[in-house]
């Protein structure tokens, strides 16, 4: 069951240092203590045609996105960095002159199925928050500060947010423990690779075996299935009933026969290009592997 979001923690930051048609870069992310809440309102802008006397065709753009976000106390240096101020000899100086940067914005999320969310808003700036002081009283008060800002897409990819789920079939662990690393993530440009147990131009190969496919990286569970990772009789190509699974780590892929192979029988065991991994790199060509039972 896909739960409601239910908690906040892990607030950060990242300074933008440049976004435009070459690249995006970001200074290493920052943690806000003590997250109390975050609030993300996008704006969309629609139009409609009219033709013919009525309604015909709508379009919609995205617009800026509203952002609040409430913490147990924001640092001088944490503010300074936001809203683009100077500390000097311990004390912060506000100018007028002052121009608060662009920067990123991520939190994680717990939902009711105790599971995680974890987002980055890539591109928003914050405005001067109001200042307000109360004196103690008989009961005691919290007063936490307020950031308000404004994220937009970004210009180099028109990304603004980022978001994974842990209860996503193709989330792995990896995800949550890099989250707040860096932005981006970490860039993945290079194809997974594979090796087949039994091995190509296996002999011998007991009637009982399973096929088992090990990559070099973790791949997308969604692409586990009878059109990518199939097995089939080398003398006619008839493909052998059975059942297909992954490990948890995304790795390895296990084809279990619903029967024994026949024996002395030829068969290919093929998986296909459209494997890729979690970046989208798809394998370089097709996988396949011939082996003979014993």
């Amino acid at each position: 069951m896909a739960g409601v979001q239910v908690g906040l923690k892990n607030l950060y930051y990242a300074v933008l240092t440049k976004d435009d048609a070459t690249g995006v870069s970001y200074l290493a992310p920052v943690k806000i203590a003590g997250a109390i809440n975050a609030k993300i309102s996008p704006k969309s802008n629609t139009e409609v045609l009219y033709a013919d006397d009525g309604p015909d065709e709508t379009a919609t753009a995205l617009g800026e996105i509203d952002v609040e976000f409430e913490a147990k106390d924001i640092s001088l240096t944490d503010q300074a960095a936001l809203l683009g101020h100077s500390i000097v000899g311990g004390v912060m100086l506000k100018k007028a002159t002052d121009v608060a940067p662009y920067v990123a914005l991520g939190f994680m999320s717990k939902k009711s199925n105790g599971q995680y969310r974890y987002i980055w808003l890539t591109k928003g700036m914050f405005a001067l928050p109001d200042q307000e002081y109360a004196t103690g009283e008989d009961k005691p008060k919290f007063q936490t500060p307020k950031l308000k800002g404004t994220f937009v897409k970004r210009a180099y990819d028109d990304l603004w947010q980022r978001i994974a789920d842990e209860d996503h079939p193709d989330f792995v662990a990896g995800i949550g423990a890099n989250w707040f690393n860096s932005v981006e993530g970490t860039a993945d440009t290079t194809p997974p690779t594979v090796t087949v147990v039994p091995a190509n131009n296996a002999t011998n190969v007991a009637v009982g075996s399973a096929v088992n496919w090990t990559f070099s990286e973790a791949i997308l569970a969604s692409q586990v299935s009878d059109s990518n990772f199939f097995l089939i009789k080398d003398s006619d190509g008839s493909a052998v009933a059975g059942t297909l699974s992954i490990n948890t780590a995304r790795t390895v892929v296990t084809f279990t026969p619903g029967a024994n192979l026949s024996a002395a029988t030829a068969y290919r065991a093929i998986c296909t290009k459209d494997v890729c991994d979690l970046a989208g790199n798809r394998l370089a060509a097709n996988s396949v592997t011939k082996f003979t039972t014993a």
